[in-house]
């Protein structure tokens, strides 16, 4: 069953969003809120398989899912997200494959916009791209060694 998110939580959401924070509240609501769809995953339930073709990106909304990346068949846990993570990320910006599964530990209320609608979004709004390359940007960092 999908929850009830009304414009104004969702702007509040967006907002609190690492990079979203420098968008103001009519620019979520004119740009980033009519796009957005809902999603629900039941614990186990695989978001993203690693490997596929990236066509959404996702905030977690509520919940709390888990990022296994496989190398060699092995898999090495890496990252654990709760509200306000955001993944897929990426796919705006590269034609990489997703970089890990993506699978739900609790029940999950995704929020998700499709790469193509928000690349169009990102053109006509430079606010909206630099919160995406803040996010990109501080997402690479964490991944140096010794961060």
């Amino acid at each position: 069953m999908q929850p009830e998110i009304t414009l104004e939580a969702l702007v509040k959401f967006i907002k609190k969003i690492q990079g979203f924070e420098i968008l103001s509240h009519g620019e979520i609501k004119q740009h980033i809120a009519p796009i957005i769809s809902i999603s629900m995953y039941a614990p186990g339930q695989l978001i993203l398989k690693q490997g596929d073709e990236g066509k959404s990106v996702f905030f977690l909304y509520s919940g709390h899912a888990r990022a296994n990346v496989h190398v060699n068949s092995e898999t090495t846990l890496h990252n654990d997200m709760k509200e306000g993570g955001i993944f897929g990320e990426l796919a705006l910006v590269t034609n990489e494959k997703r970089s890990a599964d993506v699978v739900a530990v609790s029940d999950v209320c995704c929020l998700s916009i499709d790469i193509e609608t928000f690349q169009k979004v990102m053109l006509n709004n430079w606010k909206i791209t630099k919160a995406i390359a803040i996010l990109i940007g501080n997402r690479r960092v964490k991944q140096l060694p010794g961060y």
